[in-house]
């Protein structure tokens, strides 16, 4: 067998696919993961030089001076916590009541159960916009609080029907052998339903986390405490700041003036926030890839 493998030998077609595919994968490698490496060598150079934006390739003069910012800062720091306490809470809650309702949904004994689904299809495709949501938050009592962050993003419509359609895979007869036993809807979902699930639950665990920690629209428009603000946020202002320091200097160098700036800037201290933010979502993914591909695989042909 060895041997007639290797008097196979490719045609013109085949070697220009592999050089095609060879060449799509460098490139989409080269274009994934440069500005990973872009945020890194910006970390790690002399704010002056990021300020300029002269770094192309590697760190230029480098320093730990940014990182010792971000972490001296104790406004970056609390914001850092802020968005840790925001993910797992909302990984909690998000996961724990949408597979509640898509499981309650997926039920055909329920009444009313098209009318629910309708109405919840709606809200993808329309909303209130900024001003009725801000109105709705504040007769609520939910502005400037850390419910605003929670309750809002409890129920993701495009989850909870990638859980229905997970859920409607599980075979009838486990759930109805459980209901011979005595076991009520809640143990079937907790001792059952969601147990074989861990690939779905665990797809939208990543989205719901990925999501609450990359989100800064919140505390933006609804938050007014410092102490309140994500990572997300903050780094938001650090871009403005940026941009406002890069136009200083452009201007500045423009009538002749000689800028000799050390140590960290707006603009390195914000690639510095940046690689602090993306570090634990890197750490995280790796654990939950195979679930993740396997819930998306399993989500995109059912649903």
């Amino acid at each position: 067998m060895k041997q007639a493998a290797s008097h196979i030998r490719l045609t013109r077609e085949d070697r220009l696919v592999n050089f095609l595919a060879v060449f799509i994968g460098l490139f989409t490698l080269v274009f994934t993961v440069y500005p990973i490496y872009y945020c890194f060598i910006y970390a790690f150079s002399d704010g002056a030089s990021a300020l300029a934006h002269q770094i192309y390739f590697w760190p230029v003069d480098f320093t730990l001076d940014n990182f010792k910012s971000v972490l001296n800062d104790s406004l970056l720091v609390n914001s850092f916590f802020v968005s840790v306490a925001r993910t797992v809470v909302s990984v909690l809650t998000g996961v724990s009541f949408t597979a509640m309702t898509a499981y309650g949904l997926t039920k055909k004994e329920l009444k009313g159960r098209k009318v629910y689904s309708i109405i919840a299809m709606i809200t993808m495709y329309f909303g209130g916009g900024v001003i009725p949501t801000y109105l709705l938050y504040r007769s609520l009592g939910l502005l400037n609080t850390f419910s605003v962050y929670i309750i809002p993003s409890l129920l993701s419509v495009y989850n909870m029907l990638l859980c229905m359609a997970f859920f409607r895979d599980i075979p009838e007869s486990l759930i109805e052998s459980a209901k011979l036993d005595g076991a009520g809807e809640m143990k079937i979902l907790v001792r059952i339903v969601i147990p074989l699930s861990a690939p779905i639950l665990a797809t939208i665990s990543l989205y719901v986390g990925v999501g609450a920690w990359n989100d800064w629209y919140a505390a933006a428009y609804f938050v007014n405490d410092q102490k309140l603000m994500p990572m997300a946020t903050i780094l938001m202002k650090l871009v403005s700041s940026a941009k406002a320091s890069q136009k200083a200097m452009e201007s500045a160098a423009a009538s002749g003036i000689n800028i000799g700036q050390r140590g960290p800037t707006a603009t390195s201290i914000r690639y510095a926030t940046l690689l602090v933010s993306i570090i634990p979502v890197m750490c995280v993914y790796p654990f939950v890839q195979k679930y993740f591909v396997k819930g998306v695989m399993v989500g995109a042909i059912k649903a």
